[in-house]
């Protein structure tokens, strides 16, 4: 058995591992050799072909792929976390809960780690965002069951580091002289703030003057174009009445928020869901409505959904550059043609926008500083770089503050250094 360390940055949309090795920073180590880009970056995501059989990261999708998308993908599973209502989910007839999935994913990530440092290792370092939830019951619920989940993987010694301290940390490696530093990490799931004092000293807890965040960030802007326009097409306004009832029935809210949510949206093909959303086909009171829904089951039973919430990123990337985009999605009897502005899309992220500036107010507040009083702001994470956001930003702090850092690896150099600091956390 070795004192290594692991260092996970177990996010939405993607996982990296490093480690404290021998006492020397393992700044990275590959665990995806099937990225086409960067072995060190595996995306968040398991398909199951069977109940007996898993698949991770990039291979999850040559695989999904190449089995002509049968079985079960998984993507942004994390999101479900401070969600009691969700328990897991059944594939033929095995019942898979959260903490049993996440704990797969991290029994992955060890293993690929421990073949490469060619020992075995029982501690770890794994980032957490600053806030699970809003809900303080639903935020410990989440860590709770993160805390099962790298029991399962074999962690027998874990620390939960939040993932802005842990940017921080990284930042601290690369200042001369003391700063008061606000880092936001924007990810797939979470949005988060640090204020820190940075100095060359050891670090100390009394270092970090506030920690907080609000679950809202790309996966959030992902759906809002679900939301306002393309689940149209996919059943959301469907009209319906039950036989011998002479009510005006709607497909319910909890539907239409799994048909809007990447990370929801595949539980549409759970039993108890999917008969439910056949019955209202049979009802449905217009001939699109019907037709709506089969594009539905289409998008479902094809294993799409990846594939279509994909499309929308790429959407959502280009308009930040340029004032429309176009939505293009040509699979068939769900072809899917759009166009969507800058100034739209702007419109639709307002409650996203001031759900993000509350959290950074409060991270304010809970610091005792006013935003003049910040050295340096330090923006990792790709929704960073939405120009609503980075507006802001430079409303507040001024352009000559802001900094940006390759998101993927900042977080994982930190919770390396939080491992150096282990007593400390």
């Amino acid at each position: 058995m070795s004192d290594s360390i692991l260092a996970i940055d177990f996010g939405t949309s993607h996982s990296l591992v490093g480690a404290l090795h021998q006492q020397k920073r393992i700044d990275t180590i590959p665990i995806d050799p099937h990225h086409p880009d960067d072995r060190s970056l595996m995306r968040s995501l398991l398909y199951f072909p069977t109940a007996n059989q898993c698949f991770y990261g990039s291979e999850a999708i040559s695989k999904y792929t190449e089995m002509e998308m049968e079985g079960r993908l998984f993507r942004s599973f994390k999101s479900h976390l401070p969600n009691k209502n969700y328990i897991g989910t059944v594939i033929d007839n095995r019942i898979l809960s959260l903490e049993t999935m996440i704990g797969l994913f991290l029994l992955e990530l060890k293993k690929r780690a421990e073949a490469h440092l060619k020992t075995s290792v029982t501690k770890a370092v794994i980032g957490r965002p600053a806030r699970y939830s809003m809900d303080d019951v639903a935020d410990g619920f989440a860590l709770h069951r993160m805390q099962k989940a790298a029991e399962y993987a074999g962690f027998k010694e874990v620390k939960f580091v939040p993932e802005p301290l842990a940017a921080a940390l990284d930042f601290k490696r690369q200042i001369s002289e003391e700063k008061l530093a606000l880092i936001g990490d924007f990810g797939g799931g979470t949005s988060d703030f640090t204020i820190m004092k940075i100095t060359q000293s050891d670090f100390k807890k009394s270092d970090v003057l506030a920690v907080e965040g609000c679950p809202m960030a790309g996966d959030a802007l992902d759906s809002l174009f679900m939301q306002n326009r393309l689940n149209r097409s996919f059943g959301a306004g469907v009209q319906y009445r039950m036989p011998m009832s002479s009510n005006l029935l709607q497909m319910p809210q909890a539907v239409i928020e799994r048909l809007n949510k990447p990370a929801h949206i595949v539980h549409l093909k759970e039993k108890e869901t999917y008969e439910f959303i056949k019955e209202v086909q049979r009802c449905a009171l217009r001939d699109d409505d019907k037709s709506n829904i089969d594009r539905l089951f289409v998008l479902i039973e094809d294993q799409q959904i990846f594939s279509f919430f994909e499309e929308i990123e790429k959407t959502k990337k280009a308009l930040s550059s340029k004032p429309t985009a176009k939505f293009q999605f040509d699979y068939p009897d769900i072809e899917t043609s759009d166009v969507f502005s800058s100034d739209e899309f702007i419109t639709w992220s307002e409650q996203f926008k001031e759900g993000i500036f509350s959290a950074l107010d409060r991270c304010l507040k809970q610091a005792q500083v006013e935003p003049h009083q910040i050295d340096l702001v330090f923006l990792t994470g790709g929704t960073a770089h939405v120009p609503f956001i980075q507006n802001e930003f430079r409303r507040l702090f001024g352009e000559e503050k802001l900094q940006s850092k390759n998101f993927f690896h900042s977080i994982m150099s930190g919770l390396i250094e939080s491992a150096r600091n282990w007593d400390e956390l």
